[in-house]
């Protein structure tokens, strides 16, 4: 690796110290082109079934920065590793440090590949660095302009060895799939507890792109396919992006790695058990990668090449997906450029919005599949059986595929959401992610809707640093509020309209209520002591009829047959203005005009 950092040094040198124009473009034209053959050698280590590090990763990429003026490797923000995130651009326009993506952009489409969020996945990485100096040298096409993050997960990528994907096929060595804080960061595009994520919104927005690809390796099943894919489920996308997607743009796409003899199937979600069953199509709410930027209107892929294929197989068939889409861009521009412009014109005329989905299973239809016979035998290891895949036997299967889905709750949109300041977090992350606000000059009483948690059960141990709401209900309620200087009027009337939705709504799949920003609420601060608390519940049901009425139909139905003298004082003082308002309401409220 030294030898690549000193080669750069030269040139920089060179090109820095005064002297003949001439000599110092012969010296630098020079050591870039060694550096090119050496880099060369580099990149292809996936013959041998190698990676590269992080270091080389970069370093590749800085090398094409420099030889290569419609190339640029810029630093976009920081990472948990305490290393920059790096995104790698590139145009059939020259670029420089001085403009911006928004400018770059102008009319082109625009792809966003991430690589490395799962470090140990790594085919990505050694694809994407081909699929850019093959882009370069035989010319980016006019009306695209490809940004490829590196390696994201970059405390991961330094984490090293040989052996943390058990089930792999190579590389020799590979990183790890947590980060510098064992978070996965395929699950943290909503609760962005990682400042990689925080990072990633800066990137995503200023390049608004068209089309997003997260790159990965799956497990699961065994199979004749090299390369899988996961779209955007389209029953929870745009309606207008789900035509496209179905009808034109995912069709090409398996046309034609189908050409190159890269067939791809959509992702096997099958594990533990075969495909001949038949399987669903898998569903990406918003805390992973491209359920997030589906939010936004982008149409986003999941590459997922097979772990038991050879390392060059999977690095290969990345490549050629890269290769296919770019191509598809390039030749289907305005068709993707109005697509999306009228995605967002649909969106600001919705009233309401699907947040929660489940399986149709109704809904299936039949699909060619090439797998392996299948059988279970007595297991060496265990006392029971195993699953035995036998490679050399193929078998041409038709089984059912399960990709529609089913809305099991809605909301209606309101005009704008009343959101505390005092949960700093949350207007922040709504800041990072666009979001216009506008904060309220004084205390001010508000007329709103307020939900009131009925029910809930959290994780019983931690998922990703958190302990998420796993059932959740509850009932709204019109209320004179009083919201602080300072607070939120967030408007439902923008871009952001899709995500403003999904997280401040709390019921949706991955709300900022179920990633716990508001466990406070969950605690009541203020209680009762029994023996002082009777006179005034004597008092109460005698002053207040419909109280009383109330009370003693709970007792009819059941509310009293554990006889517990405390349990019932308790729905008395819950249903008396001694109770705290502010227990089980959940922060955020709907404004009512």
């Amino acid at each position: 690796m030294e030898r690549f950092i000193w080669l750069i040094k030269i040139v920089q040198l060179c090109v820095s110290k005064p002297g003949i124009s001439m000599q110092k473009i012969a010296l630098s034209t020079f050591f870039i082109c060694m550096i090119t053959v050496l880099f060369g050698q580099v990149e292809l280590r996936y013959l041998e079934n190698r990676t590269l590090t992080y270091q080389e990763v970069i370093e590749a990429y800085r090398a094409m920065d420099s030889q290569f003026e419609n190339a640029l490797l810029l630093e976009f923000g920081p990472t948990d590793s305490g290393r920059p995130l790096h995104v790698f651009c590139m145009s059939s326009d020259k670029l420089n440090s001085e403009g911006n993506p928004k400018e770059w952009r102008k009319d082109k489409t625009v792809l966003l590949v991430n690589n490395g969020i799962h470090p140990g996945e790594s085919c990505d990485i050694d694809a994407s660095i081909a699929f850019a100096r093959q882009m370069l040298q035989q010319g980016v096409p006019d009306d695209v302009l490809i940004a490829i993050i590196p390696v994201y997960n970059i405390g991961g990528a330094l984490n090293r060895g040989c052996c943390s994907r058990a089930n792999q096929e190579g590389p020799e060595e590979h990183g790890f799939r947590g980060n510098t804080r064992n978070l996965d960061l395929n699950r943290d595009f909503i609760k962005a507890d990682a400042l990689n994520t925080l990072s990633f919104y800066a990137i995503f927005h200023q390049f608004n792109p068209h089309v997003f690809i997260d790159t990965h390796t799956s497990n699961g099943a065994d199979y004749q396919y090299t390369m899988t894919l996961i779209s955007t489920q389209k029953d929870k996308l745009n309606p207008v992006l789900a035509t496209y997607l179905t009808q034109k743009l995912e069709p090409a796409l398996y046309d034609n790695m189908e050409k190159r003899d890269w067939p791809v199937i959509p992702y096997v979600n099958v594990f533990g058990g075969t495909p001949d069953k038949g399987y669903a199509a898998f569903l990406e709410t918003p805390r992973y990668a491209s359920g997030y930027t589906a939010l936004f209107n982008t149409l986003g892929f999941i590459t997922e090449t097979h772990m038991l294929k050879p390392y060059k197989d999977r690095v290969e068939s990345t490549l050629a997906f890269l290769h296919v889409m770019t191509s598809y861009m390039d030749k289907n521009a305005e068709d993707l450029k109005q697509c999306k412009k009228s995605a967002e014109a649909h969106d600001q005329k919705l009233t309401s919005m699907d947040i929660q989905w489940e399986l149709d299973s109704s809904q299936s239809h039949k699909m060619a599949f090439k797998g392996f016979k299948a059988s279970y035998i007595p297991s060496k290891v265990t006392t029971g059986t195993r699953l035995k895949y036998d490679r050399s036997s193929p078998v041409d299967l038709e089984i059912n595929y399960y990709d529609s889905y089913k809305s099991i709750d809605a909301v209606s949109i309101p005009e704008y959401y009343v959101v505390p300041a005092a949960w700093h977090r949350v207007p922040q992350l709504l800041q990072y992610n666009g979001v216009k606000m506008k904060p309220l000059k004084s205390d001010t009483i508000l007329r709103v809707e307020s939900e009131y948690i009925t029910h809930f059960d959290f994780a019983a141990s931690p998922y990703e640093g958190h302990f998420p709401l796993q059932t959740l209900q509850t009932e709204r309620r019109i209320q004179q509020r009083v919201f602080r200087k300072g607070d939120y009027l967030v408007p439902a009337d923008q871009p952001a309209r899709r995500f403003i939705v999904s997280v401040l709504e709390p019921t949706a799949a991955d709300s900022y209520l179920r990633w716990n920003f508001y466990d406070e609420i969950f605690q009541q601060k203020e209680h009762f002591s029994a023996y002082v608390f009777e006179d005034t519940a004597e008092q109460l049901l005698k002053d207040e009829p419909e109280l009383r009425t109330k009370y003693e139909e709970w007792l009819k139905s059941g509310g009293g047959e554990d006889q517990d003298p405390y349990r019932q004082l308790n729905y008395i003082y819950q249903h008396s203005e001694a109770y705290e308002k502010e227990h089980l309401r959940y922060p955020v409220a709907r404004l009512i005009n």
